[in-house]
């Protein structure tokens, strides 16, 4: 029996859509208004004339939302990727350093969470777009540091750590404006705090990466550096941790 591809969508027109993104941002958006488990019905927001469905979009397929509308879980599903692709799009023209896809889906969350209007004026994106050091970025985005989060409640606190976790977790794909021949299993631009895809810091990381392979052929060392790496620090990103006292 023949085993059938999966569909696979292009999105190559939309390169801040990743489904890494899609899911981050579902996680943390609620679907309105249930009416059956799967069935969602229109509603309309405090102020507005316009009626939404699902995760607030006001379009469902190639129809405007009405006040009667009712739709299935894959359908509001489905309308919140094209509505994604729009925003992502939206967002592209304000951001001018190429991303991993880590990056991209932790950048959309944020983006999204914000709207158009904040995103583009925001500190963050500032300190993305000139290539800040981890150490500002963090301070920015960190909710531990950045107390400004904590007027969202917990919910936007949890967010805010998540996004800001898979902005620096490793990711093989590094985009460079010029070719890297990466020889290891993971890339060690990776671990570049100040990568700015310089053709002197490309020769450099490739010197590095062909010394690991002489020197940890099996990759066993790096594959143990990159998980100590990317754990969750303590008071950034991620929540204090409690201290074990025997």
């Amino acid at each position: 029996m023949k085993s059938r591809k999966e569909y696979v969508e292009d999105w190559s027109d939309y390169p801040l859509l990743t489904q890494k993104g899609i899911d981050l941002i579902k996680l943390y958006s609620v679907p309105r208004v249930c009416l059956t488990p799967g069935r969602y019905g229109s509603y309309r927001d405090y102020g507005e004339s316009i009626w939404r469905i699902g995760y607030g979009s006001k379009n469902l397929g190639k129809y405007i939302v009405n006040r009667s509308e009712v739709a299935t879980q894959e359908q509001i599903d489905k309308q919140f990727v094209e509505d994604l692709k729009v925003f992502s799009n939206a967002i592209r023209d304000y951001v001018y350093v190429p991303l991993n896809n880590n990056k991209k889906a932790a950048l959309l969350s944020f983006a999204h969470d914000l709207g158009i209007q904040s995103f583009k004026n925001c500190r963050l994106l500032e300190l993305i777009n000139s290539l800040a050091s981890k150490t500002e970025i963090i301070r920015e985005w960190s909710p531990y540091i950045n107390k400004i989060w904590f007027s969202g409640g917990s919910r936007v606190v949890d967010r805010r750590r998540t996004e800001l976790n898979l902005f620096y977790a490793a990711d093989k794909e590094i985009p460079t404006q010029v070719k890297h021949n990466c020889q290891t299993e993971y890339c060690l631009l990776n671990l570049a705090e100040t990568f700015n895809g310089a053709p002197n810091q490309i020769k450099a990381v490739e010197y590095l990466e062909s010394k690991l392979l002489d020197w940890d052929p099996d990759g066993r060392s790096l594959r143990h550096f990159l998980r100590l790496w990317s754990q969750k620090p303590a008071g950034l990103g991620s929540a204090p941790r409690p201290l074990n006292i025997d």
